[in-house]
């Protein structure tokens, strides 16, 4: 196996750089932890060793954004949930890190690796205000890469405290209480101040919202909700993106006209509950075309990491263009989150897969990825049972 921080070169292979069309049989140069160059004339050093990358596609490592992978172990199981406010907390908990409680040897972590996801923006989850993100590199036993990244804000059925309406209003009380606590920091310290909401801490990571410091995620899907996100986004003057988004094509020219891209599933596209009745399998294509920045999840399916590929090109089958629709599991969502991952050009992380064909077809898988040019294992428990137990010839 190549090992890390050396140089090593793919030979011959089709690249899709993350931002443009396919090179053809390109090489693509690594070394240490960056791409150095990449194209069909590039030369291979001497004495650089090398994948033969004929008949083999590279791609730009997966992105998993809004991921639950190294919080949460078992589904079914409360007490291996991390990162969560839990049942009867307060539901605005601002300055919850879903970094504190991040595994880096978590046993989900080793099967996203195999099916070429290189980074996650994981999330933590519950109530109305569930807390930050952070930026992860899918290292064994890495820690956060970028912490915290984003504050996320929970609407719809079974989120946040009581009806729709409660949960704007109680939103609105707390931005108010942070734009008064921005202002006022030495009067609330001296307690000369009205009191406010929410604790010193929450109020610290809600008013850098405010001040466009931290990225805003409204998790959503319904037409109504999304509407009235998008006044409350332009009113605060937020940072914002949708999450969730099933009913998002409704307002695509009202989401391009605000520039607030949209992070949703393309599986998602059936009527599962009354906030996504209009769901619909063509909706990424319509938020595409209207110009909406667009970016996929599987929002947190960390045991079924393959699908985050399989929703991609269940995107273009129904009318994304390809290259759009590996962009959405690339370079956009790292974009979205100011992360360099994503792209592959020289002095871009050596984020990378190889895969034994094409990456959106769920026959095919990777042979090779790396991780800031480390190549990592790609054997899984799984793989570690099958071959114990698994009936033989």
């Amino acid at each position: 196996m190549i090992s890390w921080l050396a140089a090593f070169a793919i030979v011959g292979a089709t690249i899709h750089t993350g931002d443009g069309p396919p090179l053809e049989d390109a090489t693509l140069l690594v070394s240490g932890e960056s791409v150095v160059a990449l194209g069909p004339g590039v030369a291979v050093p001497e004495g650089v060793e090398t994948i033969d990358g004929r008949g083999a596609v590279v791609t730009p490592g997966l992105v998993d954004v809004l991921s639950r992978l190294g919080v949460m172990e078992i589904e079914l199981e409360p007490s291996t949930i991390e990162a969560t406010l839990g049942q009867g907390a307060d539901p605005v908990r601002a300055a919850l890190r879903a970094s504190d409680t991040f595994d880096a040897r978590a046993s989900t972590l080793p099967p996203a690796r195999a099916a070429g996801i290189t980074s996650a923006l994981v999330v933590p989850s519950g109530g109305l205000v569930s807390g930050q993100s952070a930026w992860v590199d899918l290292l064994p036993g890495a820690p956060p890469r970028r912490d915290p990244v984003a504050l996320h804000v929970r609407l719809g059925l079974g989120e946040g405290p009581g009806s729709r309406a409660n949960s704007f209003l109680r939103l609105r009380e707390l931005w108010a209480d942070a734009r008064l606590y921005r202002g006022n920091r030495g009067p609330y310290i001296s307690r000369r101040l009205r009191d406010l909401a929410v604790s010193a801490a929450d109020l610290e990571v809600l008013s850098r919202a405010l001040g466009r410091e931290r990225i805003v995620v409204f998790h959503a899907h319904r037409h109504a909700d999304i509407l009235a996100l998008l006044r409350m986004i332009e009113r605060q003057r937020l940072n914002a993106r949708i999450a969730g988004g099933a009913e998002a094509w409704l307002a695509a020219d009202e989401l391009a006209a605000a520039g607030v891209g949209v992070i949703l599933d393309p599986r998602l596209n059936l009527p599962y509950g009354f906030d996504t009745l209009r769901a619909r399998e063509d909706g990424a294509r319509i938020l595409h075309e209207r110009g909406v920045e667009l970016a996929f999840s599987t929002f947190g399916d960390a045991h079924r990491p393959q699908r985050l590929r399989i929703a991609a090109g269940n995107a273009v089958a129904h009318g994304v263009p390809y290259d759009a629709a590996l962009a959405a599991i690339t370079r956009v969502p790292a974009q979205m989150f100011g992360s360099d991952a994503g792209v592959l050009r020289p002095g871009a992380p050596a984020d990378l897969v190889v895969w034994n064909g094409d990456p959106l077809e769920p026959a095919r898988w990777a042979t090779h990825v790396f991780v800031r040019g480390r190549p990592v294992d790609l054997t899984t428990r799984q793989d570690l049972l099958t071959r114990r137990y698994a009936p033989r010839d």
